[in-house]
């Protein structure tokens, strides 16, 4: 593979967007179709103890792409993360809050 099928773009995903209930907006079939890598949040009702170790390794992932010139963006809200990113010295990434799949779409359109 020569290069990254992301586009060098990557999304940080609430549980609930990525495991939609019926009806619910599936960002990832939205994610996918722009070519948008996804790194999954823990859901939302873990308990912190488990919550926060999880929450660590993505922002340590969050880090190296940023670092490396990556776009990221979050989909959903993300109890937790701004602190787990803070512990790592990195800026929360822009956020939207879509309730629809033409409103994610539209986020992320206006990115490139």
């Amino acid at each position: 593979m020569d290069g990254d099928e992301r586009g060098r773009r990557v999304a940080v995903v609430a549980d609930e967007l990525v495991n939609p209930t019926v009806g619910g907006l599936d960002a990832m079939a939205v994610l996918e179709h722009g070519g948008w890598g996804v790194i999954q949040l823990p859901a939302a009702w873990f308990p912190e103890a488990v919550a926060a170790p999880l929450l660590e390794q993505v922002a340590e992932h969050v880090e190296e792409f940023v670092r490396h010139g990556y776009d990221v963006v979050l989909v959903g809200e993300g109890a937790g993360l701004e602190q787990a990113l803070a512990a790592v010295h990195v800026a929360p990434p822009d956020a939207v809050s879509p309730h629809t799949a033409a409103e994610l779409h539209a986020f992320l359109a206006a990115r490139c």
